[in-house]
């Protein structure tokens, strides 16, 4: 499994044959092929592996007091364990039409997909932040503002992952890196909906 993650890693699920990954451990292809039906669900594995380790990163970061200190740093460890695995991050967007079962996704024995789980519990920390009076009463739509941070971290990871870096230039910032666009992201979505931002006077009003 740690070989064929790294090929994985390294290569692309296209690139990916469980013929090369019995030849690189040394095992006939046969003997692979009573462990796995085929590279479809070799790869879910990985997958599911994978998504676990992240799931319980991001459960990390709920330990912070503050709401929406928890939401930034789930954002940051999201999209960071995205951008550094970007072939696992491709598959879990958006998976091979050729893969057997329509719409399936490699998520799909979970209760509810990871990507999913990660927004529901994103919108649990915008509901705490309002009910603590940290967000702006105009915002009081919490799945509204979890659903637009999320789209931002998406569409980060997405620019970082699919345009070269010569293709940034115009759409991403003149020799930016992908920690400065997220802490750009980070500064709008707090100046945006935060009612004050640290260290600013002010009292916080706890709404009812």
């Amino acid at each position: 499994m740690d070989i064929a993650r790294e090929m994985f890693l390294r290569e692309g699920y296209e690139a990916v044959t469980l013929r090369k990954i019995a030849t690189a451990i040394e095992y006939t292809p046969g003997y692979i092929y009573k462990l796995f039906r085929d590279k479809q669900e070799l790869i879910e594995a990985i997958l599911r592996q994978d998504t676990d380790d992240l799931r319980a990163h991001l459960l990390q970061c709920l330990k912070h007091d503050n709401p929406v200190e928890q939401a930034v740093e789930m954002a940051r460890h999201y999209s960071e364990w995205a951008v550094t695995h970007p072939n696992h991050y491709r598959l879990m967007l958006f998976p091979p039409a050729g893969w057997s079962g329509e719409g399936r996704h490699p998520d799909q024995d979970a209760a509810v997909p990871f990507e999913q789980e990660a927004l529901n519990i994103l919108t649990e920390l915008v509901r705490s932040a309002l009910r603590m009076g940290m967000i702006k009463e105009k915002h009081s739509d919490p799945g509204l503002v979890a659903a637009t941070l999320w789209a931002g971290i998406i569409g980060a990871v997405l620019i970082e992952i699919s345009i070269a870096p010569k293709g940034r230039v115009g759409v991403a910032g003149k020799n930016s890196s992908f920690n400065q666009r997220f802490e750009a992201l980070r500064e709008v979505f707090l100046d945006g909906f935060l009612e004050e931002r640290p260290g600013k006077k002010g009292a916080r009003r706890r709404r009812k």
